[in-house]
């Protein structure tokens, strides 16, 4: 049997519907319906019946869900115990990242996997922080990179390289201005950017809602872009500014007070465990 239809047949049964099982594990509502019916077929019973109201577990189905946890937790723990032995590592390790850990941080990483395990396939993902947790919570992914510290219950992290982030300006007259009579360029809602900046405001006593919004972007380089034209202030991380201080393209206004940290962020029940280890033990390993 292919433990892949057990594995489709359970994140159906926990999901409650073909088509919540399909978004989760990328693939085709067709495909998850046809790795059911393979099961099925193997194991010679009906495991679910289609309702009025959704999906319901037969007798069968409620003995192959219980215990093809256990099966499936076994056969993972002897899976990754081979791939230990041979260090043959292979597979599709799915990434997410935000946006500064994507550009300054993931890249050398990356390199790093690639080299070490040629066999594992990558996919990055790039979103804002909120993003890539929904869909690391959602199964989409394996693991994630993120400035936004998680706070699902079944999630592990492991703090990683901090970050301050500073405003920048491209007016001098800005410079001794306070904050809260500038108008600001940010980021939008669910960027750990966002948060960090709010959280680093409040703690100077501004309220985030008092903040004057001159716009709301999601793409950093437009806010950069928009900031060399005057539009007005931002608040960026110090990695991306270190360069943009070099070429004589802003200037920082005032370096915030908070330190950010990033995060990797991993399901505990994760089906990809030892992909995910290697590439934990990689991007934690001493430069």
């Amino acid at each position: 049997m292919d433990m892949r239809y057990l594995e489709t047949f359970i994140k159906v049964c926990e999901l409650g519907s073909y088509t919540a099982a399909a978004d989760a594990m990328n693939i085709s509502q067709p495909g998850v319906s046809k790795q059911i019916g393979r099961l099925q077929a193997g194991l010679g019973v009906t495991l679910l019946r289609r309702e009025d109201n959704g999906i319901k577990l037969t007798e069968a189905g409620r003995e192959v869900y219980l215990n093809g946890k256990n099966i499936l937790s076994i056969w993972n723990k002897l899976s990754d115990a081979c791939h230990s032995v041979s260090n043959q590592l292979s597979g599709l390790l799915r990434i997410g990242a935000s946006t500064i850990p994507a550009k300054h941080l993931l890249p050398g990483i990356l390199m790093n996997v690639h080299s070490t395990y040629p066999h594992v396939e990558l996919s990055v993902n790039v979103a804002d922080s909120q993003q890539i947790l929904d869909s690391l919570y959602r199964g989409s992914i394996d693991i994630a990179y993120v400035g936004t510290k998680p706070e699902h219950p079944e999630a592990d992290y492991i703090p990683m390289t901090a970050d301050k982030l500073v405003v920048i300006s491209n007016r001098p007259d800005w410079s001794d201005r306070d904050l809260a009579d500038c108008p600001f360029i940010l980021r939008e809602t669910g960027s750990g950017t966002r948060t960090a900046f709010e959280q680093a405001i409040s703690a100077m006593g501004l309220l985030p809602d008092k903040v004057k919004c001159a716009a709301e972007v999601s793409d950093t380089g437009l806010i950069i872009q928009l900031v060399e034209v005057g539009m007005g202030l931002a608040v960026v991380s110090s990695l991306d500014a270190e360069s943009l201080i070099e070429q004589g393209r802003i200037k920082v206004v005032q370096q915030l007070p908070a330190e950010r940290k990033f995060y990797l962020v991993f399901m505990r029940d994760s089906s990809c465990r030892a992909l995910i280890e290697a590439f934990v033990q990689l991007a934690t390993a001493p430069v």
